[in-house]
């Protein structure tokens, strides 16, 4: 138990810097506490162990407090003088705030020993953004039958991240750090001093969008959108869009488009360090900032933003109470930004990392952070029906949604993706999904049942693509209804469900392919965490709507 970093315990594990005999407590019994080795052990007054705190051992249980705050605000009308007479105008604003406080409830801090408390506040994340927009609209006659839609307009915008420390208990390294036991708050370690602050950024953009309707035929769209950020600088994006009219019932139509999207504040400067189980085997992650030195030692880059070009068309057909669309979309991502995946932290790094004060790196098994890093193409089809008609004394409508959807990686830096999170990223979702909704209304009652459809994909628990703990998941489907009463013009009474016969989520496999014992029985969950639906199973509701 001694506390100068070399264990005099004659009963503690083996390590590399203090190589004692193996600990000879049994673990393979049906109650250690009963064994006469583990009452020996917490006899001798140099040894203890977490059984005295938790007995029956413990699951670290998550709390947390999370406040949104908004507010928006604006004006907007016809500019009646000056030189923007005639101008139709729409100025606002908005702010938002969203404190996210965490907590943990049923662990301990296994560096302070007995001592440590067994409920820990670990901090809180505070995200805020505010907006401003002045766009100008006006229709402009340059020659043809109808006028020339002209918008265009300026964006404000500053984002800022903050995080605030958890209480000292919840992240100290307490005096048995260094004999190995974990640092923290087990399961979620609190924000430290080092982690806390406020990160802001601040962007300009100005777009132009032009739409003219140049014969009954014909529909033309184009915009074009600037933005200067004060972190990455400039970027410039368009959009072309077309619709041909055939006949009276049927149109095609196309769209071509670059993107850009930046990284999020949060994604450049978030901090987190967190237990995760691998192929059953306990480990302290943290999740840094790219520019963190343990990021860095791995290979982590500044960010940059994501760049796409898409291609997108199809055709309309409207006759009668009939409506139909079919899209085809086809969208390449480069430098997409996404959490790495969990890279061990190599021994020979440690004294580097001590220099650049990373304290305790011995105790860090794996580090993620975002990073640009790869390629994708995603293409797909949409087809969307609607049919409605008189049935039963009221309206009745049936409405068909239909998905594909195949995401393909192009490329990734195999140093921070492995491939079990390219087949995530390719497969982690249903290619196929659809949804049939009935829907019945009368004066006083409206109803509908919705049926969804998941196609197969692939499940995983925890991001742990290893046999152990990911498998593909069958194909599933499940049920929503709701109907709704209406007591007069402002008062509503509604019941409804979600998943209303209870369709399980995919189970977490027990044997692996080799007949090993796999996830089930060491992740404290029955279900994936990953999944097209809600894995808690059947949602009711009931509600009163009342309208001023």
């Amino acid at each position: 138990m001694a506390t100068t970093g070399v264990p005099s315990c004659s009963w503690s594990n083996a390590t590399a810097e203090t190589p004692l005999t193996s600990s000879n407590v049994p673990a393979d019994v049906a109650n250690v506490l009963n064994t006469q080795a583990y009452q020996d052990m917490v006899a001798d007054p140099n040894c203890f162990s977490m059984n005295q705190i938790f007995p029956g051992g413990y699951t670290p249980s998550f709390a947390g407090n999370i406040a949104d705050t908004s507010i928006t605000m604006g004006v907007r009308g016809d500019i009646k003088s000056g030189i923007l007479v005639d101008w139709y105008f729409d100025l606002s604003g908005s702010v938002g705030r969203n404190e996210s406080e965490f907590g943990l409830k049923n662990t301990l801090n296994p560096s302070l020993g007995l001592d440590t408390p067994v409920d820990f506040e670990t901090g809180k994340y505070i995200p805020l953004e505010k907006t401003f927009n002045f766009d100008l609209v006006r229709g402009i006659d340059i020659g043809f039958e109808d006028q020339l839609n002209f918008a265009t307009g300026i964006e404000f915008c500053e984002e800022s991240f903050e995080i605030v420390s958890g209480e000292e208990s919840s992240w100290k390294a307490g005096p048995y750090a260094d004999q190995g036991f974990n640092i923290g708050s087990h399961g979620f370690k609190g924000f430290g001093p080092e982690s806390q602050g406020r990160n802001d950024r601040r962007n300009w953009a100005w777009y132009l969008d032009l739409e003219q309707q140049v014969n009954e035929q014909l529909l033309l769209g184009a915009a074009f959108r600037w933005e200067d950020f004060n972190t990455f600088g400039s970027t410039s994006d368009y959009k072309l869009t077309a619709q041909f009219h055939i006949t009276e019932e049927l149109s095609v139509r196309g769209s071509h488009s670059t993107g850009f999207r930046a990284p999020t504040v949060g994604q450049a400067n978030v901090v987190n360090t967190q237990t995760s189980i691998v192929n059953c085997n306990l480990i302290q992650t943290f999740i840094a900032p790219p520019t963190n030195p343990l990021a860095e030692v791995n290979g982590a880059e500044e960010l940059t933003p994501e760049e796409s070009t898409s291609f997108a068309g199809g055709f309309v057909y409207e006759r009668g109470e009939i409506f139909l669309t079919v899209d085809y979309y086809n969208i390449e991502v480069e430098d997409r930004i996404a959490q790495s995946s969990q890279i061990p932290i190599d021994p020979a790094d440690y004294e580097e990392l001590r220099e650049k004060g990373v304290a305790n790196p011995e105790l860090i098994s794996a580090v993620t952070f975002y990073a640009n890093d790869f390629d994708t193409t995603t293409q797909g089809v949409d087809v969307v029906a609607n049919y409605s008609m008189s049935l039963l004394d009221g309206d009745t409508g049936f409405s068909l949604a239909y998905n594909w959807n195949e995401t393909e990686v192009d490329k990734f830096n195999p140093a921070t993706t492995d491939v079990g999170k390219v087949k995530r990223l390719e497969e982690g979702m249903p290619d196929h999904r659809a949804t049939f909704t009935v829907s019945q209304n009368w004066d006083k009652v409206s109803m509908f049942l919705r049926a969804n459809y998941f196609g197969e994909y692939y499940a995983t628990h925890a991001d742990d693509t290893s046999d152990w703990g990911s498998e593909d998941a069958d194909a599933a489907m499940t049920f929503d209804g709701e109907v709704s009463y209406f007591f007069n013009d402002s008062l509503t009474f509604t019941l409804g469900g979600n998943n209303i016969f209870n369709q399980e989520a995919e189970e977490i496999r027990k044997y692996d392919d080799s007949g090993n014992p796999a996830g089930y029985g060491a992740v404290g969950g029955v279900f994936y965490e990953s999944g097209p639906f809600d894995y808690n199973g059947a949602f009711y509701y009931a509600k009163a709507t009342f309208n001023f």
